[in-house]
């Protein structure tokens, strides 16, 4: 039995049947172990596919389809057509001092600044259930740029995705501890940010 806790998207797959045997026993293993994290996710995946299964489907507006398939493009081949630039951190309030180094918050949280092709961004990360933090945040988009896509990801994989205001605030909820990588996206410009999001 593996003793690692599956990500979220190891247990959608496994709830669906996509996994192969040994992985999907592993995943069923861990999940009889009765770790609250995952059982949450497990109940929250049941709960969301049961809603989903209630609700009929509609034909989407042609735009609307378009515009996901560019957000997945750039989630799922971010090396293919246009070229990513890094964020680079210049405060972390666990260091007291700019790009390098870690402390805490007294409050447990975390506030992280970056400049970018993109801007200057900041972003609060405060504990909001175990293992989880709410991350909320600004960029500070030039002029007549309406908003941008943020990804954030755990070992490559997705864990949420949220849309900015047109002014650059964002709000992500319920952000794994893990995610290790911020992407931010408005049209042809694309930025990643590495994070640390413990405190």
């Amino acid at each position: 039995m593996s003793t690692a806790r599956p990500s979220f998207t190891e247990l959608v797959d496994w709830l669906d049947g996509r996994l192969a045997t040994e992985a999907a026993e592993d995943v069923a293993s861990y999940v009889a172990v009765g770790d609250p994290a995952t059982l949450e996710s497990v109940e929250w995946i049941l709960e969301f596919v049961s809603g989903a299964a209630s609700m009929p489907l509609q034909q989407r507006p042609p735009e609307l389809g378009l515009r996901l398939r560019g957000v997945f493009d750039q989630l799922h081949r971010p090396r293919q057509g246009r070229d990513w630039s890094d964020a680079a951190l210049l405060h972390d309030t666990r260091s007291q001092v700019g790009v390098a180094g870690v402390r805490s918050l007294g409050d447990g949280g975390v506030h992280l600044a970056f400049d970018s092709e993109l801007g200057r961004f900041v972003l609060d990360a405060t504990a909001s259930g175990v293992g989880e933090v709410d991350v909320q945040g600004l960029v500070m988009l030039p002029s007549g740029v309406g908003g941008l896509d943020l990804a954030f990801l755990e070992r490559g994989d997705l864990r949420r995705a949220v849309r900015s205001t047109p002014d650059g605030r964002f709000d992500a909820r319920g952000v794994p501890v893990g995610v290790d990588e911020l992407w931010l996206t408005s049209g042809p410009t694309r930025v990643r940010a590495l994070l640390d999001l413990r405190s």
